[in-house]
């Protein structure tokens, strides 16, 4: 078994893969990049050194742009200092992309334990009821929250996800070259983004990534808790602060939650009907094709109109039926599968994350109190 590693060591190994990736950043070869690239250390230590010596700030850039940088005008000062900015933006994402890539290294700290831990705890008879009991109605709750700041442009994003596998995988060319490919992508949103913008960055996220890696951690504790009933589809749920953050936000408006919550339930019903064709592939029985095609079309309806709904029993009645004949008369054939779904169902149900609505407590108190009053 590959061993973990501690803290400092994680610390330094992030620090010392981020010094070799960052040296390449040094040589790239753009005129605007390349140049900031070598004169930014110089400038660090030149603004530390006269800081230090009380030096005023601009008399320090002064010199530097004179005697290291030839920069005169100060129309190619400010150029100077936002090409800065643009190159430390990038080795921002660099760092991510390295500490990421480094993750699974790390220890476990001190006393803490993770899941798997817990469960292997389980097989101990002396403790093993008393946290079945803790696991059966334990809860946490994860919740996606945004800033206009932090939204990089899908082809930031994409650029970064290639990254944590290239460094994962220490491809020092492809490294070099996705690097190129980085400072010439321009990391501004061509527009600021709405909060419908935000939700829905977040939604791509819950709908490719959180929506089939919750069931893979639900299915691993089914599978391996002592339990064959084990029943807590609670244990893991989402919140969601785009479209409700109506104190933190002033363009946050009662129609943006609307919104929002119809293109969190749309998304679902979107994830939902591509299950049920999934299933329609495999569950090929004179029986169960009319149950399922059934509810794939009322699942069809819901996708694009924001009006028609499906409730959580409208969705989960039929696929306890198709179920139960499954086991009946066809061999529990695909059950895993039709099983993993009906848990989907009962963690996210028909709105994928509750919304969080933020406010002035001003706010709460008066809308309140008009309720009481009719």
């Amino acid at each position: 078994m590959k061993k973990k590693l501690r803290v400092n060591e994680f610390e330094k190994l992030v620090k010392n893969k981020f010094n070799v990736y960052n040296s390449l950043f040094l040589n790239l070869p753009f005129r605007k990049i390349s140049n900031v690239g070598m004169l930014i250390p110089l400038l660090h230590h030149l603004s530390k050194q006269g800081l230090e010596s009380a030096k005023d700030p601009l008399e320090i850039l002064d010199s530097f742009f004179s005697t290291h940088a030839n920069i005169k005008s100060e129309k190619e000062k400010i150029d100077f200092m936002f090409r800065v900015i643009q190159y430390v933006e990038r080795q921002v994402v660099l760092y991510d992309s390295v500490e990421d890539a480094a993750f699974p290294e790390l220890q476990e700290l001190d006393n803490n334990l993770s899941l798997k831990d817990y469960i292997h705890l389980l097989e101990s008879k002396k403790n093993g009821d008393k946290l079945l009991e803790q696991l059966s109605t334990f809860s946490t709750r994860i919740v996606f929250t945004a800033h206009p700041t932090q939204f990089y442009p899908p082809s930031v994003l994409d650029v970064i996800d290639k990254l944590r596998t290239l460094i994962t995988k220490n491809d020092i060319n492809k490294i070099d070259l996705t690097l190129q490919q980085l400072g010439l992508t321009s990391l501004i949103n061509s527009k600021k983004p709405t909060p419908i913008d935000e939700a829905r960055n977040i939604i791509y996220f819950l709908r490719n990534v959180y929506y089939n890696a919750i069931i893979d951690l639900y299915s691993y504790i089914k599978k391996n808790v002592p339990n064959d009933n084990f029943d807590n589809t609670n244990i893991i749920q989402f919140g969601f602060w785009p479209g409700g953050d109506r104190d933190g936000n002033p363009f946050v408006t009662s129609d943006v939650t609307k919104n929002v919550a119809d293109q969190l339930r749309m998304s679902l019903m979107k994830c939902y009907y591509q299950e049920i064709k999934g299933l329609e592939k495999k569950l090929t029985f004179k029986e169960l094709e009319d149950l399922l095609s059934d509810l794939r079309d009322k699942v069809y309806v819901t996708m694009f109109d924001s009006e028609k709904t499906l409730t959580f029993k409208e969705i989960i009645a039929p696929l306890f039926t198709i179920r139960e004949t499954l086991i009946n008369n066809y061999n529990s054939l695909y059950l895993e599968d039709l099983e993993n779904f009906i848990d989907k169902v009962k963690i996210f149900r028909t709105h994928f994350a509750s919304l969080d609505i933020r406010q002035n407590h001003s706010v709460h108190k008066k809308t309140v109190e008009e309720i009481l009053k009719k």
